[in-house]
């Protein structure tokens, strides 16, 4: 039934200039300029290769036999001798013991990078889970964060929760920057960075969104994904140019100081104004549009603005309704299991792109978050083609075989043609295309298991999850690093096994009649792909696109 909400919109235009400009300046500039500083401690957080300082080396010895007189071997994966980096021999002048000492200074291999965080305050051997907790810590501010920040949006207005996101996102990453060597001022900077978690890129989708027309709200998905990839592709090269971390995160940090000094320019939700009983502030809002647009708003559709009143409803029934059947309880807990295996992948390739040590680690970062747009695209086509289960089947399972290859690579000799730098960067880029596919068709689900009343509530739960899952993700790498290489690649490949699993035992959604009262939602068990098809026959012919997952896609990637 249309409000006179919409009809005030449609009068002031739904798609014009105003819906233009805002698209181009914030669901494109903001956006991609907000990724780059939301996710620029990543790359600062690189680990560099690196061994114990050793003497300075006579010109008659070679590199080589410097290093086997001072550093001891150890064993690799596929059997080769590799040199220790934490520990040092004692008599390096006899080499007859096997005696060893830890490193008390270390030297880094600087052929990428310059200056890291790690390496300019040798966060490395013992101290190397110094990383891994600071990027957890972040991770862990998002989930808390979350949770408050989507209350304020509700509360006190979309403008106000993306003032406040980006007050702390510049607040936070200053203190990161100057807040000296300390380990806990620097992570105390990443949690206050954090805590807003998608708070504004979530405010600009809302207020966009709320103003624009149905047809024009696939185009601003679009953009914003376009955003989102192009700002993360650009990212590393501006790293690889200025070679210095603070630098890097002060020049990244600084354009979301501009938009906070001019955020009053920024305009609030006029349909949030009129649902909170503002109307006024309602109608200055879109009159604002409409001046833009070159139209007006008409007096009638003004008074009557000015006269209605949005009931107020509490029909939310909390997350314990989430687990109140046992059809609904299994549903979530396969959901939310399958956000947990796909995070997983996606984090671990995340933060362990920049660290590639066999070629450009710029362009592996890059390449690998451009293979995300063709991702979102391919999840989409095969959500439609063969359903949303077998579309998650398929995904995980090209996952897993994905995880193997790089198991497997991690136990070839150094010399071996499977060690190629393009064989590496190849396997990540086709698993992160694949990682994106399933993060579609999870989105979808996530969208269209829950019932109306319990969605919201469904979608809020799985973020938490997802972000709590991410904070593993370092330690899987840490692991990597102190135990062995095969260790996270090993742990992939059976989460990624077990959504092959938990994906399909989910029901399937495609064409089907959305659960939107929890009785609906006991019903929604697991059913064919051709009891959709034959559903959808019946209800005249119409068939139901859904294309918005890309918004969930995005945000659960923090």
């Amino acid at each position: 039934m249309e409000t006179i909400y919409s009809k005030a919109l449609l009068e002031v235009g739904d798609d014009g200039n105003f819906q233009r400009s805002f698209d181009i300046l914030y669901n494109l500039v903001f956006i991609g300029l907000w990724s780059v500083a939301y996710v620029n401690i990543i790359l600062t957080l690189v680990i560099i290769p690196y061994n114990c300082a050793l003497p300075e080396k006579p010109d008659n010895i070679s590199d080589y036999n410097w290093k086997l007189k001072y550093i001891p071997t150890t064993t690799g994966a596929a059997g080769e001798n590799k040199f220790s980096s934490c520990y040092i021999n004692v008599d390096s002048d006899t080499n007859t013991s096997n005696e060893t000492k830890e490193c008390t200074s270390y030297s880094y291999d600087r052929t990428w990078y310059n200056s890291t965080i790690p390496s300019e305050r040798d966060w490395v051997c013992d101290k190397e889970i110094y990383v891994a907790n600071a990027i957890a810590y972040s991770r862990l501010g998002e989930v808390f964060g979350s949770l408050i920040f989507g209350w304020l949006g509700d509360i006190y207005g979309r403008k106000f929760t993306y003032i406040l996101s980006l007050v702390f996102l510049v607040a936070g990453r200053s203190i990161s920057i100057f807040g000296g060597d300390s380990f806990s001022v620097f992570s105390f900077g990443c949690i206050v960075a954090s805590f807003p978690s998608w708070a504004a890129y979530q405010s600009i989708t809302v207020i966009s969104l709320e103003i624009c027309s149905a047809a024009r709200r696939t185009r601003a998905v679009t953009i914003r994904a376009a955003a989102w990839t192009i700002g993360l592709c650009l990212m590393p090269f501006l790293y690889w140019w200025l070679q210095n971390w603070k630098w890097f995160l002060i020049l990244t940090t600084i354009p979301q100081a501009g938009f906070l000094l001019f955020s009053w320019k920024m305009i609030e939700s006029p349909r949030w104004h009129w649902v909170e009983g503002k109307n006024e502030a309602c109608i200055k809002v879109l009159k604002q549009i409409a001046k833009s647009n070159g139209k007006t708003l008409s007096d009638r559709t003004e008074q009557e603005l000015l006269a209605s009143k949005v009931p107020k409803t509490n029909s939310s029934t909390g997350v314990l309704a989430l687990f109140s059947n046992k059809t609904i309880a299994v549903n979530t807990m396969l959901e939310l299991s399958s956000w947990i295996c796909v995070t997983l992948s996606y984090t671990v390739l995340l933060i362990s792109a920049g660290e590639k040590t066999d070629g450009n680690p710029f362009l592996e970062f890059a390449w690998q978050t451009a293979a995300e747009m063709p991702g979102n695209f391919l999840g989409a086509w095969l959500s439609d083609k063969i359903g949303r289960r077998h579309s998650g089947v398929l995904s995980y399972g090209i996952m897993s075989f994905m995880w193997i290859l790089v198991t497997l690579r991690s136990y070839s000799s150094s010399s071996s043609w499977t060690q190629a730098w393009w064989i590496g960067t190849g396997l990540f880029m086709l698993n992160r295309l694949f990682i994106n596919v399933t993060y579609y068709v999870v989105s979808l689900f996530n969208m269209e298991l829950y019932p109306t009343c319990l969605r919201q509530t469904g979608m809020s739960l799985s973020g938490v999850v997802a972000s709590l899952s991410s904070a593993l993700g370092p330690y899987i790498i840490f692991l990597g690093h102190r135990v062995g290489p095969v260790i996270p690649s090993l742990i992939l490949t059976a989460t990624s096994l077990i959504g092959v699993l938990i994906v399909y035992l989910l029901p399937e959604t495609l064409n089907a009649r959305l659960p939107e009262t929890i009785e609906d939602a006991k019903k929604f068990k697991r059913r064919k792909r051709e009891d959709a098809e034959l559903k959808t026959i019946k209800m005249n012919g119409k068939k139901d696109s859904l294309f918005t997952g890309g918004e969930t896609l995005l945000s659960s990637h923090s």
